[in-house]
């Protein structure tokens, strides 16, 4: 690893490099922020006139996913399929809330927890936010082709070894 502290040391007349890529073309992280950037903006875009963001879509979402499994999802268990920082989905649950998305009751078998569920107005937009999203990630992810569920099997591995 590259001392920071002498990054302007020379050897054999070069200045050594802080990257330790060529190119950031070669760059895993690079590249992958790039394509982030480029898929958050048309998700972004796509769930402009729903007035939501990706975050409440994905709570949504998640929420539906419970509901079809006919599962009423805690609060617990919806960040926990998320993997969002407690304050970021508390705020999401309050917006959408507030927007007359989400319920939020007292669980019956555990004073502490909440119960989500999705009302009728959601259940009317989520279904067309969904297949708005899908498009967005066939157009952005369709060029892997037959490879998109290794690309998937990657970003399930990497998602597991991260949350150790």
């Amino acid at each position: 690893m590259l001392d920071i502290a002498n990054v302007n040391e020379f050897t054999d007349g070069e200045i050594m490099s802080i990257f330790e890529v060529q190119t950031p073309q070669e760059s895993v992280g690079f590249q992958f922020w790039k394509l982030h950037q480029q898929w958050y903006k048309r998700v972004s875009a796509t769930l402009e006139p729903y007035a939501i963001t990706h975050t409440q879509f994905v709570m949504m979402a998640s929420i539906a996913w419970f509901q079809e499994q006919d599962t009423k999802p805690s609060q617990a268990q919806v960040g926990k399929l998320m993997n969002l920082d407690k304050m970021a989905f508390s705020k999401a649950v309050r917006q959408l809330e507030a927007k007359g998305y989400v319920q939020r009751k007292k669980s019956k078998t555990d004073a502490r927890a909440f119960q989500l569920s999705l009302t009728n107005k959601a259940l009317d937009v989520v279904p067309q936010a969904m297949q708005a999203i899908e498009s967005v990630d066939k157009d952005v992810f369709g060029a892997l082709g037959e490879r998109r569920q290794t690309f998937n099997k990657i970003l399930l591995l990497l998602n597991k070894e991260l949350a150790h």
